[in-house]
């Protein structure tokens, strides 16, 4: 029996443009109703997820960073992991050498090495302002405490990037394409799924209890934590084929499950 249901933002609950959908909304809401409790599990900040929440009206366990934070409903930190202080500084210089754009995520804040026009342009769909400016080597472990890095470019060129980021630091980092044009790089071990893990662990259930929706690559590990999984149609086929179902919409997931329950 599903006993959490958790929803990816970027492609998945949120449509191009920021568009939450009404009937995603509203089937949020009747989760409570078949007992089922709510999570966001995204590549953003905590502080977008709570946005996110204003919005849909709705309390949520939070996945921020791809598993990097973990905090429930009633803003109760159980999981952080970043980057230590020897390891931040190893990756921002690896990764300033790349012609890409760079960012940086830190709790709080999102640095980037250059806002172009392009990238005003995504502004105007973040619910906060980018931060011009990626030269603080010296104050990691100080003001600056690295959870992810992201680099911005062509998903063929990315994948390369990737490959040769893994092979440098093979036991410092995990990386995902949380988009066809954005590269993550988190710490060692941290995913959606190590996150949703360590609620579920929280909340006294197991995985195997826990719905989960996405759409890209860095979904998959929370597919394969459990059988309750839906990837949204737009989705890459890879990913797809990685989940239980496949769905159009949020709404049409969780109506699946309650429907399950219901019966």
């Amino acid at each position: 029996m599903v006993k959490l249901f958790a929803t990816d933002l970027d492609g998945t609950l949120l449509k191009k443009g920021n568009i939450i959908k009404e009937e995603d909304k509203d089937s949020i809401k009747r989760l409570s109703d078949n007992g089922i409790d709510f999570a966001i599990a995204t590549g953003r900040l905590d502080r977008d997820i709570l946005e996110i929440c204003k919005e849909i009206n709705q309390s949520a366990h939070r996945v921020s960073q791809n598993g990097t934070f973990v905090q429930t409903k009633t803003n109760e930190s159980i999981y952080t992991k970043t980057f230590d202080v020897s390891n931040s500084k190893a990756i921002h210089e690896k990764m300033r050498k790349y012609q890409n754009i760079l960012c940086i995520s830190t709790k709080d804040e999102l640095y980037i090495s250059k806002i172009t026009a392009e990238m005003k342009a995504l502004e105007n769909f973040l619910y906060f302002p980018l931060i011009e400016g990626i030269d603080f080597l010296d104050q990691y472990g100080e003001s600056i405490h690295a959870s992810k890095y992201m680099l911005l470019g062509e998903e063929q060129d990315l994948v390369k990037i990737q490959t040769e980021l893994l092979s440098h630091f093979t036991d410092n980092i995990e990386s995902y394409l949380s988009d066809p044009n954005c590269l993550d790089i988190v710490p060692k071990g941290v995913s959606k799924a190590e996150g949703l893990k360590a609620l579920a662990q929280h909340l006294q259930m197991e995985p195997n209890e826990i719905a989960v929706v996405g759409d890209s690559y860095n979904d998959i590990p929370m597919f394969e934590m459990t059988p309750n999984s839906y990837a949204m149609s737009t989705a890459p086929a890879a990913v797809q084929q990685k989940a239980s179902h496949v769905v159009d919409d949020v709404f049409e997931a969780i109506d699946h499950i309650t429907n399950a329950v219901k019966s």
